[in-house]
């Protein structure tokens, strides 16, 4: 079977870096796309003609113009993108500035969709490809301080099953991944808002819930990107960890009610 040719955002840690390692060591090349790579020095080393590293920014449109490009250049195609890339940020409605919602939509959204838009024309001309978005189990299911941050998943969801329905018939398939709670360092290093006293109670109690919660091994999330990868009849949506998948039930129950069903 032929190797294929992946690009991979926020490919320097977390589940980017999961899939990077695993792909190379199958076979597949690799364009990894991170905004700081020294991380990924000893793979480009032992990967040498394999793995493209490339230093981008995927909120400048002009850097992911030239990772496309360079892509191409190297590879000649792109098979899959997967849009791992992924900024994080805490903090309730009334905290978050206007800043911060603008820099966790710039990665999130506009940065996926960047990504999106630039690697179309390549598949559409190979009559071909695989465009896996990584969301979160938040896209269905928002829950207090974390509302900018699950609007952006929320945005990620809709965006995709839009863009499934449009590229089908042009032989291209989308996949949306929605990872519960993972020990991946994400959550521990997300970004969080200026506190107001206000709501200085119902913050601990939340940080208290993330304190209690168990986080799930990211091998099982890297598994279901690379099955979803591998298997052209795989569902459009893959939900992987439990915790995940009982926030959205409790959420979509709530919403059934309302509906009347």
């Amino acid at each position: 079977m032929e190797s294929k040719v992946w690009l991979i955002t926020g490919a320097s840690s977390g589940f980017g870096r999961g899939v990077l390692e695993r792909i190379l060591a199958g076979g597949d090349r690799a364009v990894a796309v991170a905004r700081t790579t020294g991380s990924l020095d000893a793979l480009a080393g032992r990967y040498v003609g394999q793995l493209l590293v490339l230093r981008s920014d995927v909120r400048i449109s002009a850097d992911v113009d030239a990772a496309v490009a360079k892509a191409i250049e190297r590879f000649g195609r792109i098979d899959i993108l997967l849009n791992n890339a992924g900024h994080g940020l805490f903090g309730g409605i009334e905290e978050v500035t206007e800043a911060d919602l603008q820099n966790v939509f710039e990665t999130n959204v506009f940065g996926a969709m960047r990504l999106v838009r630039a690697v179309l024309p390549v598949m559409r001309a190979q009559g071909s490809g695989h465009i896996i978005n990584v969301s979160s189990a938040v896209g269905h299911a928002s829950w207090p301080f974390g509302g900018a941050y699950a609007a952006t998943k929320h945005a990620i969801e809709a965006l995709s099953e839009a863009l499934q329905a449009e590229v089908a018939p042009l032989g291209i398939r989308v996949t949306v991944i929605n990872p519960g709670y993972f020990a991946t360092g994400f959550a521990g290093a997300m970004p969080m808002a200026t506190a107001n006293p206000a709501y200085q109670a119902m913050r601990d109690h939340v940080l208290s819930g993330f304190g209690a919660m168990a986080a799930g091994n990211p091998d099982k999330v890297v598994d279901a990107i690379l099955n979803a990868a591998r298997d052209a009849d795989a569902p459009f949506r893959h939900f992987v960890g439990e915790d995940g998948k009982t926030w959205i039930r409790q959420s979509l129950s709530t919403r059934l009610q309302a509906v009347g069903a």
